[in-house]
């Protein structure tokens, strides 16, 4: 019989809680691990002090600065999936461009794998782990797309729409006419949104009848736009998408 401490594991579970329900209230988490408030008090209090958790200005629950470390903790040993980085490596030896992998962690989009061409002109900031701008990352456009109402509603509740370029979309109904766009064709683009002189495709990738990542190819405008065409059909086939027209 495996022995436990008690009050480690109800920290422990209030903390996966929270990760899954942030500004979560402190009565929510007290009812929900029929606690009394005092001791769910005393439980709060310490997370707080240990960074694990922080309380807002609404007296609110969301997760800390520590819990955060190590989240990045784990993403800097997280592999996506077998199919996820076969399409990936697959895709970077067809067209010779940088292609990456794009999926939600907890409410962010963050890349989770990028695979370099043999001429591959890597654009800055896209590393593992980044999470920023996602209104003008395509792969990131992809997940909002196909993602529930309640989700895409949340993580752009109060978003800043930074001007990153002449052409970033800069308003939460210019970034919806996009990914209704984005559901209509199944390819995202980025025409010079995220970085001048570069465009960026990008398609859902499916395991199990659901969106699991977005697979995404950036290439220099000039090169862009010589082979198009056939990036379009080489980011469809690795995604596993049926051939199609896509929409401009």
């Amino acid at each position: 019989m495996v022995t436990t401490i008690q009050s480690v594991e109800r920290a422990a579970r209030i903390l996966v809680f929270v990760a899954e329900n942030p500004r979560v209230q402190g009565a929510q988490i007290a009812e929900r691990f029929d606690l009394k408030g005092p001791t769910a008090h005393h439980l709060l209090t310490t997370l707080v002090q240990e960074g694990l958790l922080r309380k807002d200005a609404t007296r609110r629950f969301e997760l800390g600065a520590s819990s955060e470390r190590i989240a990045d903790g784990v993403l800097q040993h997280l592999r996506p999936p077998a199919e996820l980085r076969t399409a990936l490596v697959e895709l970077a030896q067809r067209t010779g461009e940088s292609c990456y992998l794009t999926a939600w962690r907890g409410d962010q989009i963050r890349v989770i794998a990028v695979v370099e061409g043999e001429h591959a002109v890597r654009v800055s900031g896209l590393v593992v782990g980044f999470s920023d701008d996602i209104h003008a990352r395509v792969g990131a456009r992809v997940l909002l797309a196909y993602a529930d109402d309640d989700l895409r509603n949340w993580v752009l509740a109060g978003y800043q729409y930074a001007a990153l370029t002449p052409q970033t979309l800069r308003s939460r109904s210019e970034l919806d006419a996009e990914l209704n766009r984005i559901r209509s064709s199944g390819v995202a683009h980025d025409r010079e949104e995220l970085r001048t002189g570069v465009y960026s495709i990008s398609a859902p990738v499916l395991l199990e009848g659901a969106v699991r990542a977005a697979l995404s190819l950036t290439a220099p405008v000039e090169r862009f736009d010589r082979n198009h065409e056939g990036y379009v059909s080489a980011l469809r086939h690795c995604a596993s998408l049926p051939e199609a027209e896509s929409a401009d």
